[in-house]
């Protein structure tokens, strides 16, 4: 008589299973959180970009929608390494615009910083870019306020401001008003930090090859 095949304890399936069960969800953990920035956000998003700060003409090619804090280190390397490459690869070329939208969302002096920034608007786009470009360029360590009312007006006036017209749009609570209206609109996005790129509506990684990619299969939002 053949001696039957041993088999595994109840007790021992059920381990089994449990492991096998756990493993499986550490790995689809595993792929979620190493998914590319953005990629697992797949919706449309509608912004209003009417008048704010754009790079490139505004009517031409698609969206790139960039949301930043100017004390986040990440948005001080996105605009270092990203923004000079899109600039030149996809601005130039008539391919995309991108528009700067606020996210003050790290400290106080953030949203100092963010109301510069809109300050420097009001007084012309090439403003704003020069500003922008500034206070990355002056970042210091984020849990430092290093966004004092002296280092902004500091670099408003090396960017060419006139002073008497950007210390009264600092008391303008528009001023307030946008910065505010940028920062609910990247939340109703569901995002919580920065920079966020999205394109034509759909969030995106920060590469130009992900942006050409969703410059692809994307289409820009009606002027």
């Amino acid at each position: 008589m053949t001696p039957a095949e041993p088999r595994d304890h109840p007790t021992q399936q059920r381990r089994t299973l449990g492991l096998v069960l756990a493993v499986t969800s550490v790995a689809a953990l595993a792929a979620i959180l190493f998914l590319p920035n953005g990629s697992e956000d797949r919706a449309t998003h509608v912004f209003n970009t009417d008048g704010r700060p754009v790079l490139g003409n505004p009517k031409v090619g698609a969206e790139i929608v960039l949301f930043s804090d100017y004390k986040c280190p990440n948005c001080q390397a996105f605009e270092r390494t990203h923004l000079p490459l899109i600039e030149q690869q996809l601005v130039r070329t008539g391919q995309a615009h991108v528009v700067f939208l606020h996210s003050p969302f790290l400290a106080p002096d953030s949203r100092d910083a963010a109301r510069s920034a809109e300050c420097a608007f009001r007084q012309g786009n090439a403003q704003f870019l020069k500003v922008n470009a500034a206070l990355y360029a002056r970042q210091g360590d984020e849990r430092d306020a290093w966004a004092t009312p002296g280092l902004l007006r500091d670099v408003a006036r090396d960017a060419g401001l006139n002073l008497q017209a950007y210390d009264a749009c600092l008391h303008d609570r528009a001023v307030d008003t946008q910065v505010q209206l940028d920062l609910d609109q990247h939340k109703a996005a569901g995002m919580k930090g920065t920079p966020t790129v999205f394109v034509n509506g759909v969030r995106t990684p920060a590469g130009v090859a992900e942006i050409r990619e969703a410059m692809a299969r994307t289409t820009p939002p009606r002027l």
